[in-house]
């Protein structure tokens, strides 16, 4: 809902030309004539016209006013005889500086280190970007360190040598955007090695290469940080691997009939997660973590009924 602007002042030549006579009794008693041919009167009329006036004016914002809060706001000089009578023009500077007041250019949330991360390098190699509060990852994965903030960039797919050189140019973009207190530290993305192996029965008429193909590089690309993960914007930062939904994405391939086992190790080792009983449940990942999973044809064994 839009700002109501308000009104500073609402009286009118009638309202003023009356509160104005209707002191004269009380500042000037020899005054008594009040009829509109004397010329006190025709004064009083006047002021009570220009102040009327004045007041029409402090109601509106002028030109003038306007350039000069623009001014205050970007920081440019503008005149304000340059927009007089263009005020299609003043309209679109009023709009362009609007929309520049509202570019993220202050980092104090995560999700404005994250978008900003995106945002430094002009080459935009920065894939994606993932805001851990509290942590110098440079450092130490696990101590918590009040006043730090790390921020993990993933290079986009190809761009992985320019790694050392994404990290200065983010650092480099960030420091000047965040609060004095704030000390950021960019770094790479931390992997969890996870390896897959599996056993499918095919449908009829499949030939076994194929179908080890197609679910080592179903599996493959359902775990890539670039472009896995449900929405195919890639692996979420900190997100589990559950077996659960490994079994799914296999069992969906039009050549598959149904899976019978499928094993998980993860570098850590302790990374993965079993049930009281033993089964599996899936490979637990840290905030700051990615997967990187290894399968290929020769992790697929193709069984019949």
């Amino acid at each position: 809902m839009p700002l109501q602007i308000p009104v500073l002042d609402d009286r009118r030549f009638a309202d003023l030309f009356t509160e104005a006579r209707s002191l004269i009794p009380t500042y000037a008693p020899e005054w008594t004539n009040h009829n509109p041919t004397d010329p006190g009167i025709t004064l009083v009329e006047l002021f009570a016209h220009l102040t009327e006036m004045l007041i029409y004016r402090l109601d509106r914002v002028t030109t003038a006013n306007t350039v000069a809060f623009l001014n205050l706001l970007d920081g440019k000089t503008r005149a304000a005889a340059d927009f007089e009578g263009k005020e299609l023009e003043l309209a679109a500077e009023i709009r362009a500086t609007i929309l520049h007041l509202r570019e993220l250019d202050r980092a104090v949330a995560c999700s404005d280190f994250e978008v900003l991360a995106l945002r430094a390098d002009p080459q935009q190699r920065v894939e994606r970007a993932r805001c851990v509060p509290r942590r110098n990852l440079a450092m130490d994965l696990v101590r918590d360190k009040p006043g730090y903030v790390s921020v993990i960039i993933l290079p986009a797919d190809g761009a992985e040598p320019a790694l050392p050189a994404l990290k200065s140019i983010v650092q480099a973009y960030l420091e000047p955007r965040v609060l004095v207190t704030t000390r950021p530290h960019v770094v790479g993305p931390f992997f969890v090695d996870v390896t897959v192996q599996t056993t499918v029965v095919p449908l009829r008429d499949q030939f076994e290469a194929g179908v080890k193909s197609s679910v080592a590089n179903a599996v493959a690309a359902f775990l890539d940080p670039h472009t896995g993960g449900g929405d195919g914007r890639g692996w979420p930062f900190g997100r589990d691997v559950f077996a659960s939904e490994l079994y799914a994405v296999i069992d969906r391939l039009p050549e598959v009939d149904y899976v019978t086992t499928l094993s998980l190790a993860a570098t850590p080792a302790d990374r993965v997660v079993r049930r009281a009983d033993g089964k599996l449940i899936g490979v637990s990942l840290q905030p700051h973590e990615l997967v990187r999973a290894h399968i290929g044809a020769g992790d697929v064994t193709v069984t019949a009924v």
